[in-house]
């Protein structure tokens, strides 16, 4: 968490330090607007000494504020993450994400960067061991692990199950190749070619590429028998994710869903269930800790738990 309090303002540390830090999911910082946390998923004013119900006595920040974050983030080196600005993040050291929102620059069509920023929002990564605990018995065969697919809504957990479901593929199944497609460096939270965060002895990682890079060329060049990858979203997605089981590959990824039912109602999903690509679908939902698994299903979408 070093790494997060290195680029905040004065007035915001102090106000951090107080707080419980493994239970902070977020920290939403919008120009000239009352600073808000998230704490085991309930948004609350941040205050110069602690959380505050008062918005009048919020921390507030202010455009330059903002434009100083992401100047210590990116090192005093904007064009050096411009790439990730353009998909709207920055990501640093620690696996610290943060969102951007602001003026869209394109050029010929594509976009070429972000200006004028209006709001930042900064996600807490967290390493709890053994969280994917309760899913063992059902994602796992006795030579491999099954496709998975994580469902939760924001905040969740789901990228602390993929990060703890690594570890564990790894030391239960070491004679697999896993690899990581981490495409906005929050899983391994990769840092100038060293994991950040544990993803297991036996697990390879690429970091920042897209999934159609990592699927396609990740494949091809590093041979996995496990991809776990976050955020299955568009139907681009899910083609590379049934090309790559349908390959022989196990994938184990995310998507953001409140539930069973709105995977049904999610058009890009609709052949991945035809097709029973997924062996097995496990919901989380919002509790105390992230990563709170609350039911398991299988590939016909039958209740196992």
């Amino acid at each position: 968490m070093d790494a997060i309090f290195e680029i905040l303002p004065e007035k915001l540390k102090g106000a951090l330090y107080s707080l419980p830090l493994e239970k902070i999911y977020e920290l939403r910082l919008r120009a000239n607007s009352p600073v808000i946390v998230c704490i085991s998923g309930r948004n609350m004013f941040l205050g110069t000494r602690g959380v505050t119900d008062s918005r009048t006595h919020a921390a507030v920040v202010s455009r330059v504020d903002l434009d100083n974050i992401i100047h210590k983030a990116s090192g005093y080196a904007i064009y050096a993450v411009n790439d990730q600005i353009c998909h709207g993040f920055v990501t640093i050291r620690g696996g610290v994400r943060i969102g951007l929102s602001g003026e869209v620059v394109t050029d010929g069509g594509s976009v070429s960067t972000i200006k004028n920023l209006n709001a930042l929002c900064i996600r807490f990564p967290h390493e709890i061991k053994n969280c994917s605990y309760p899913l063992l018995p059902y994602v796992f065969g006795d030579n491999r692990p099954y496709n998975t697919l994580i469902i939760a809504p924001p905040g969740a957990g789901k990228t602390t199950i993929l990060r703890d479901l690594a570890v564990q593929v790894s030391a239960h199944f070491p004679a697999l190749n896993t690899l990581i497609l981490d495409e906005r460096g929050e899983i391994a939270a990769n840092y100038l070619g060293d994991n950040q965060l544990f993803v297991g002895d036996y697990t390879d990682t690429i970091t920042g590429g897209t999934k159609q890079f990592g699927f396609e060329n990740g494949i091809r060049s590093m041979r996995p028998d496990v991809i776990i990858t976050d955020e299955i979203a568009t139907a681009d997605d899910a083609e590379l994710l049934k090309t790559a089981v349908r390959s022989g590959v196990v994938v184990a990824a995310s998507v953001h869903a409140g539930g069973i039912d709105e995977i049904r109602r999610k058009p890009a999903f609709r052949e991945i269930i035809a097709e029973r690509i997924f062996d097995r679908y496990a919901v989380l939902a919002v509790r105390d800790h992230a990563g709170t698994v609350i039911g398991v299903y299988d590939g016909n979408l039958k209740v196992l738990a």
